[in-house]
């Protein structure tokens, strides 16, 4: 019953940690957040992402933010949605929460493959 309680706690906490923001005017991102671009029926991942007036250009997500020979453009006319996702405060707090529940699952494993009878496991 402890460690489904367990498990259950480490679910509700992974992932819980990033926020949706729709872009629908210039704004600063910080090169790292990814933000994902819909045009026609197709949509593009990018980071280090530049919004003008008439245009947006980044880096494909795959590539490294620091190649700027990668990066691609498109009119603004062309985008249909873009939305950024951003890394939460509640990230660090999740993270650490999931390790240690995370851990706890292992040790309890471990304590029932090696002490099956033992009470405390």
């Amino acid at each position: 019953m402890r460690c489904a309680i367990l498990a259950c706690a480490l679910l509700a906490t992974s992932g819980c940690y990033w926020g949706k923001t729709p872009l629908d005017h210039p704004i600063p991102i910080n090169r790292r957040y990814p933000v994902w671009i819909w045009s026609g029926d197709s949509a593009v991942k990018w980071h280090a992402v530049r919004l003008t007036e008439d245009s947006v250009s980044g880096i494909p997500f795959r590539l490294s933010v620091k190649c700027d020979t990668c990066r691609r453009s498109m009119p603004r006319s062309h985008v249909d949605s873009m939305t950024l996702r951003y890394k939460t405060g509640l990230q660090m707090v999740t993270e650490i929460t999931g390790a240690v529940i995370g851990l706890t699952l292992v040790d309890g494993g471990v304590c029932m493959l090696v002490a099956p009878h033992d009470a405390q496991c």
